[in-house]
């Protein structure tokens, strides 16, 4: 089930809505309604997945009880084994088989493995409850609360990633407590907002770019089309960002705030701040739960050396390369995010910050070239893509082709998200709503007409 389908805001949303309504003054009630709920979300795309995510919430909930009882840390260690296998299995074992079979010149068959929705998201929930339990930063609780964490349907396909003490004390709130209606408006505003930057902005430019890279799949691109390829970087910036803050937005309908997982990213100043601007709750997942173990471990004799500090950085964003996809081009795009981080943080300790628009004018060069091999479906589409902008771009700003500057100046010029709809919610012009509500009626009859692209981050 979409956000962006009238199933989902048509029927699924108000009737959740009205039925958690019902039990607001039923505090035992709220929280089993709101999983079983969220499994029936899970449950719409392929219902044989359900026992997949229910089994993995039953398996990290006992083993959280086994530690608490016990306080053997090996028994976090095996509950995190056992997820990475289980999405090394649905994730990554076709690409390990073809790869063995490159190597080996063996003809290795690959199976038949259907990906499980929104699997990377739950395990890495699963992850920073356990790791944190670990640490002393999360509590014990109960299993509908666990398993309420671990499937909220606004975040349980493609997040924002929200640690336990985020989002575990609003559990079973009431939806009407003091403060509802200004809560209910800010979250109908997220939830405009993040459909327009996806219905408006982010599937257009996809419709305009994916024939390049279908064609850069099958050879090299020579009529000045690549140069439109790096827009990329701006669809999956307003799809990401639209989807994230459609979910922030139905949280708050639901009284839980999920963390901001966008901060104007496209104008960061370098690539360390970008990253830290851009899926921010992915970036601190990895900063805090891959990074800082990696450079705190003892491997070149001492902790926290320079060669480890590169390994690192350089392991850490590979790793996150391979999260997004089982594909070299994906590791590739990782490695090079790393080695530019290691690069901006020396030459900043060594030489200083450059001027702000010359460090801000090099991270968008690099992540709009980069970002072609995040999307290639090959190395080789990758480099057709590449040498096609050697070719000067013929291709005129016609038709749809101005979306994508329409696109780079907003991402430019708006405020973050979450900054807009505090002020479009804070200001006492009473046109505001009703230009929300006219923007949405759009919306409606722009997925009517079967124009919607499924968010990019649908299947991860």
């Amino acid at each position: 089930m979409l956000f962006n389908s009238y199933v989902f805001l048509l029927g699924f949303l108000p009737l959740a809505f009205i039925a958690c309504s019902l039990v607001d003054d039923r505090p035992r009630l709220r929280i089993p309604l709101l999983v079983l709920l969220s499994l029936l979300f899970y449950s719409w795309w392929n219902p044989r997945f359900l026992i997949l995510l229910a089994g993995s919430i039953v398996v990290n909930w006992l083993a959280a009880r086994a530690f608490a009882a016990t306080r053997k840390r090996t028994i976090i260690t095996a509950a995190i084994v056992f997820d990475l296998a289980l999405l090394g299995v649905f994730k990554y074992a076709n690409f390990f088989i073809e790869n063995a079979g490159a190597l080996s010149g063996a003809a290795i068959a690959p199976l038949d493995i259907v990906l499980p929705l929104g699997i990377s998201f739950f395990t890495f929930h699963h992850i920073m409850y356990l790791v944190d339990l670990r640490r002393g930063r999360a509590q014990l609780t109960s299993f509908d609360r666990y398993a309420l964490y671990i499937c909220f349907f606004p975040q349980a396909i493609a997040g924002p990633l929200a640690r336990w003490s985020e989002v575990g004390q609003q559990f079973g709130q009431r939806l009407f407590a003091p403060g509802w209606e200004r809560r209910c408006a800010l979250g109908v505003t997220f939830i405009v907002i993040g459909l327009t930057e996806k219905v408006f902005l982010g599937d257009p430019i996809g419709k305009l770019i994916d024939p390049i890279y279908a064609a850069a799949a099958v050879g090299p691109v020579t009529n000045g089309s690549a140069w439109l390829a790096p827009g990329f970087a701006l669809q999956i910036f307003f799809d990401f960002a639209g989807y994230s803050d459609v979910a922030i937005g139905l949280g708050l309908l639901f009284g839980i705030q999920l963390p901001y997982n966008f901060n104007a990213p496209f104008r960061a100043p370098s690539i360390l701040e970008f990253w830290q601007r851009w899926h921010m709750t992915l970036s601190r997942f990895l900063r805090d739960y891959v990074f800082f173990p990696l450079a705190d471990m003892r491997i070149y004799g001492t902790r926290h050396s320079v060669p480890q500090y590169v390994l690192a950085f350089v392991t850490t964003m590979a790793l996150c390369g391979l999260w997004h996809g089982a594909g070299w081009t994906f590791v590739l795009w990782g490695a090079l995010q790393g080695l530019a981080m290691v690069f901006a943080l020396g030459w900043r300790r060594s030489v200083g910050s450059p001027p702000r628009v010359v460090g801000w004018a090099a991270t968008i060069v690099f992540f709009l070239l980069t970002v072609v091999m995040f999307r290639a479906v090959s190395l080789d589409a990758a480099w057709h893509i590449y040498a096609g902008l050697a070719v000067p771009p013929d291709v005129k700003l016609t038709g749809k082709t101005w979306i994508i500057g329409a696109a780079a100046v907003l991402a430019l010029v708006l405020p973050p998200s979450q900054e807009l709809c505090r002020r479009l919610n804070a200001s006492p012009w009473p046109i505001v709503p009703a230009v929300l509500g006219l923007i949405g009626v759009a919306i409606l009859i722009q997925l009517g007409a079967n124009e919607s692209y499924d968010f990019i981050y649908f299947q991860f």
